[in-house]
């Protein structure tokens, strides 16, 4: 019970960063460089962490359908520490 509560708070507070994170990078820049308006290649961190959440609701694949919902989370987390010169 206490370990799929903890999961499913995993599920939503990670989805929900990596899905804001590949919105907000995703989306149309305002600097006034040649980058195009939207860099759609930053939903794929979102891509890859609806399959590992897909692949939870499988008994035999739900350690792997964690380990691919961490590492989009892990990358957004570190491209932020970087951002604020933490890390």
């Amino acid at each position: 019970m206490f370990e799929n509560m903890v999961r499913h708070s995993w599920n939503v507070l990670s989805g929900v960063v990596v899905l804001a994170c590949s919105l907000w990078l995703s989306g149309p820049g305002i600097a006034e460089t040649d980058t195009p308006d939207y860099r759609w290649y930053f939903m794929l961190w979102f891509l890859l962490w609806t399959i590992g959440f897909l692949l939870q609701f499988k008994q035999q694949t739900k350690w792997l359908g964690v380990l691919l919902t961490l590492i989009p989370t892990l990358f957004y987390l570190f491209l932020v520490l970087r951002a604020l010169e933490i890390f």
